[in-house]
């Protein structure tokens, strides 16, 4: 029986907890935190240990990690394909430096190969905060896109709520939709003709070379003494997508 559960993420727990969802989303991800991400690594901790860092809440999760509780083997659903990506953060960032953060996740998400061009149906945006605590917002995208621009004007509000100064920021996405289709036009003007080749050979490039085969400067700190926190390297925007 928990062999059958080993390799689920431990996401499939969120729901059956007890728990209100923000307390539930702010356990699954402290455990992902701590390298916990699938059932069978969790079973392999002992229930003093889980007791004493997750009280409660972390011995239910366990038993139903064990197989315990069978409404998890009725319910249980095959898990959502996921694109996640996390950056540490400089003590004290904020403002313009954390809108730079968020466009980095972006452009590194929409980068990731198996999202294989595919469009988003939502976001999960999250942090690690500085008193210790966590905090995620979901965010619906109205339609299917995987359009940078359209990604940052949304999420981009949203790092308003964040209830202290965060550590660490990722971005996973929720669901995945259909492929972007070009739209047909009459015509197709010059210019945008050759965005639509340079996009396909960018593509092409970044197939056969990986995702850091392509990048872009993004600044970040100007005024920092420390060299690396002046910029970091973005995946460079394939034009069409």
């Amino acid at each position: 029986m928990t062999a059958f559960l080993s390799d689920l993420p431990v996401s499939v727990l969120s729901g059956r907890l007890g728990l209100s969802e923000r307390e539930a989303v702010n356990l699954v991800e402290t455990l992902r935190r701590l390298g916990i991400g699938t059932l069978g690594e969790l079973v392999a901790l002992s229930p003093g240990d889980v007791a004493d860092r997750f009280g409660p809440a972390g011995l239910r999760a366990l038993r139903l990690a064990r197989g315990e509780d069978e409404l998890l083997l009725v319910r249980v659903r095959q898990a959502r394909e996921e694109l996640v990506e996390e950056i540490e953060l400089p003590e004290g960032i904020g403002g313009s430096q954390l809108d730079q953060a968020l466009a980095w996740l972006i452009d590194r998400l929409l980068a990731v190969p198996r999202r294989n061009e595919r469009t988003l149906l939502g976001l999960r945006l999250g942090a690690a905060l500085s008193d210790g605590g966590s905090w995620s917002v979901e965010q619906g995208l109205g339609r299917p896109t995987a359009s940078a621009r359209v990604l940052r004007t949304v999420l981009a509000p949203r790092l308003e709520e964040l209830p202290a100064p965060a550590v660490s920021l990722w971005l996973r996405s929720v669901g995945l939709g259909p492929r972007a289709a070009d739209q047909l036009e009459l015509a197709v003007r010059g210019d945008e003709s050759r965005r639509r080749r340079l996009g396909a050979a960018l593509r092409e490039v970044r197939a056969t070379q990986g995702t850091d085969s392509l990048l872009k400067v993004l600044p970040v700190d100007a005024s920092s003494r420390v060299p690396e926190r002046r910029a970091m390297l973005t995946p460079f925007p394939v034009p069409g997508r």
